[in-house]
This record gives C-alpha cells, sequence and structure tokens, in this order.
C-alpha cells in the first residue's frame, strides 16, 4: 500500500513520539496468531518471539504508544504498524520488535 506525503508527516511523527518517549514502567501485553502471549516492558526496542506467527492484538491498561518493526530491531527495519491503547489487528502484522512509550 502506497504511503501519501500528506500522511507521511503524521506518520512519521506518531514512529518518532513512541521512539523517544519510551519509559521503563510501561507494559503491554503482544497476542500472535499462535495464541501466545509475550508481556512486554517498555524502555527501547524489545525483540518479539520467533515463529509464533503474525501479531494479532496488542493490550495495555494506559494509552501507551507503540510501533511494530518488521525486523527483530527497531533500527534500520521498517515500521509496520504504529498506534496508541489497545488493538486487534484484522490481518496478522508480520513483526519481530516493538518498541512501547
Amino acid at each position: 500500500m502506497p504511503i501519501r506525503p500528506a500522511n507521511l508527516a503524521t506518520m512519521s511523527a506518531a514512529i518518532a513520539d513512541a521512539l523517544a518517549g519510551a519509559s521503563a514502567g510501561t507494559t503491554a501485553t503482544v497476542t500472535f496468531e499462535s495464541g501466545h502471549r509475550q508481556a512486554v516492558e517498555g524502555g527501547g526496542c524489545r525483540t518479539l518471539d520467533a515463529a509464533q506467527g503474525g501479531v494479532v492484538a496488542i493490550e495495555t491498561t494506559d494509552p501507551v504508544k507503540y510501533a511494530l518493526f518488521a525486523g527483530t530491531t527497531c533500527q534500520g527495519t521498517r515500521a509496520v504498524a504504529s498506534g496508541s491503547g489497545s488493538a486487534t489487528f484484522d490481518t496478522p502484522v508480520l513483526a519481530g520488535a516493538i518498541v512501547l512509550g
């Protein structure tokens, strides 16, 4: 899906805000296609469990910002999804890393 120039600034700001605002006290639970659930703490880039399929949901108790990345690191790989608070995805998101902020 192409990124429209009008939306690029908003998307970049959301991702940058999630990266810059990462705090150690932030937590979320990531649910995978397999049903596996992984607890993730903020404070930097976190690798997601391998071989569990795509991410189908992110659960948070607060409206925490997040960004999912295609690779197992957050630098040098492309962000495949971002948002704030709990979310479910109709199509599983193939992500290898997450940042909470």
